[in-house]
């Protein structure tokens, strides 16, 4: 078994790039033999259409991994590929194109070099590109780039989502992959992740089975495999797994998700394509390539399935100008694990502070309830929303302690209802039975007045339709943070604002990134979505 992590490259801002690009050019003295020793990186390989329709970019980044380093000069080299490739970019001169910058903070930099295939270039022609730099206090590692005319653009068969799958069976995912580029894929790296929700229900000899870490997931794992073709795909044709991907559907299944990808591991001229060697998965002719698509994309896998929320308050006696302690505890009976992948819907509990006392002390993750979502930070809120652990996995418990002072006319008995709800109102729709799902803060005041108080919850009546999970405001493509609940001792006065409405996204590393290795500060001009070269 293997781990690996997934991570998102930086992406510089307009600003930043403006500030670069604009910047006074300055002479650059040599490097010091002191300071770190950090490594220029840049997309690789490079692919350049024909016709010459279309720039590519050599797009170069350095992290300076939070150092801040001065007297940077960087140099792009493109001679090397000076006989069927040149650019138009002002700051190159004779095939060598100069970033220089006076001072380059913790967060890096980088640049783009914009190539055009020549008129007379020939699909395949192939050179380098040499990416070199000094700095007065630090040592940059060069970086080379290969360059081709001509690329091979692979796209993956578009998004499914299935609803009200049975726990306990098996979906079936018959995948595509096809080449829109122009030139072959001399083999295809398969890419596959499934949330936790989900198992590979058969394995095959060509392909490596072990865990990833999911970008802004907290330390979550996913379950992965990538399997390796030979198969060479042609421009222009579409090819289908041999077998489609069998998944089993776990007991705890709820929202769940197949990612997938495929990358080329080499690239040639078009041939004549040659026959399968025929390892256990294969690929196998399934018609013509699109003109354009993604080049990763995902299944929503969603189980008709529940998960009993099962919540406690706590009772307590406290005299006026005291105060007193009053825990919330939310356990999951299962049998479905909650982990919002492929939703914004997160689960979260709704606590009224019981009348005639006032909230001193709420743990980090919560926040007073606007009756749509979370609001800033603040004590003495009449009703607190509070996110809860992520994922909340069948038999995990989590406790919320609150702090409250009991008011000068507090009631003899006075009591607040702490129920389960989604992040922005309605009551999560896979918890069915509800008879235990509403839990009560009491407090018992000796001398209190004789009227009673009472608080509920009016917010949190609607479950929805059926068990689907809430609008899905961004894509794991997209790649957004997210925030989690927690049970930490809290906060008190000013609290510290942890967000509500993050969404674990996945990310899958194209090819370009995978070849960099370490994290990188890039200037990226990206596309998505492949056309033919």
């Amino acid at each position: 078994m293997r781990n690996r992590t997934w991570r998102r490259w930086a992406a510089a801002t307009a600003a930043a790039a403006a500030a670069l690009l604009g910047g006074a050019l300055t002479a650059v003295p040599a490097h010091a033999d002191t300071g770190p020793t950090l490594q220029l990186t840049a997309t690789n390989p490079v692919g350049l259409a024909l016709p010459p329709d279309d720039e590519g970019q050599i797009s170069w980044g350095l992290d300076t991994q939070g150092d801040t380093i001065h007297d940077v000069s960087v140099t792009v080299d493109i001679t090397g590929i000076s006989s069927f490739a040149d650019t138009s970019d002002g700051y190159c001169t004779a095939g060598l194109c100069t970033f220089t910058h006076d001072e380059v903070d913790g967060h890096g930099t980088g640049g783009i070099v914009d190539i055009k295939a020549k008129s007379g270039a020939h699909l395949g022609d192939t050179g380098t590109a040499v990416i070199t730099g000094t700095a007065s206090d630090a040592t940059l590692k060069s970086y080379t780039v290969k360059v081709t005319v001509g690329q091979v653009g692979l796209v993956v068969g578009a998004r499914t989502q299935l609803e009200d799958v049975t726990p306990g069976g098996t979906v079936s995912a018959p995948l595509t992959v096809a080449n829109t580029g122009s030139l072959t894929s001399t083999g295809v790296d398969y890419r596959f992740a499934i949330s936790p929700g989900l198992s590979f229900a058969q394995h095959y000899a060509n392909c490596a089975y072990g865990t990833a870490v999911v970008d802004d997931s907290w330390g979550q794992t996913v379950e992965d495999a990538v399997c390796h073709f030979d198969t060479p795909l042609e421009p222009g044709k579409k090819y289908a797994l041999s077998t489609p991907l069998k998944l089993k559907v776990k007991d705890s299944a709820l929202f769940e998700f197949l990612s997938y990808q495929a990358t080329s591991t080499g690239s040639a001229v078009p041939s004549a394509a040659k026959t399968d060697g025929g390892p256990t998965l294969s690929l196998v002719p399934d018609g013509t390539a699109p003109k354009s698509g993604q080049t990763h994309d995902e299944w929503i896998i969603d189980a008709e399935n529940t998960a009993d929320l099962a919540v406690t308050g706590d009772t307590v006696t406290a005299a006026p100008g005291t105060e007193a302690t009053l825990t919330a505890t939310v356990t999951n009976n299962g049998p479905a694990s909650v982990d919002l992948f492929t939703s914004d819907d997160q689960l979260s509990l709704l606590v009224d502070i019981p009348k005639g006392t006032t909230a001193t002390k709420v743990p980090s993750s919560c926040g007073p309830w606007t009756g749509g979502g979370k609001g800033e930070p603040a004590l003495g809120a009449p009703q607190y929303i509070c996110d809860l652990d992520q994922p909340f996995d069948a038999g995990h418990t989590e406790k919320l302690t609150f702090t409250v002072k009991v008011d000068a006319d507090a009631p003899a008995t006075t009591t607040g209802e702490v129920v389960p709800q989604l992040a922005y109102g309605g009551r999560p729709p896979y918890d069915t039975d509800t008879d235990n799902s509403t839990g009560h803060f009491t407090v018992h005041v000796p001398g209190g007045t004789t009227t009673g108080g009472s608080t509920g919850s009016t917010t949190a009546a609607s479950a929805g339709t059926g068990n689907q999970p809430g609008t899905d405001s961004a894509t794991r493509t997209a790649l957004s943070g997210g925030s989690t609940g927690g049970s930490d001792s809290g906060a008190t006065g000013s609290l510290a604002s942890t967000g509500s409405n993050g969404t674990m996204t996945l990310l899958w590393s194209g090819a370009a990134c995978l070849a960099l290795g370490s994290a990188a500060f890039l200037v990226v001009r990206s596309r998505r979505s492949r056309a033919t070269a």
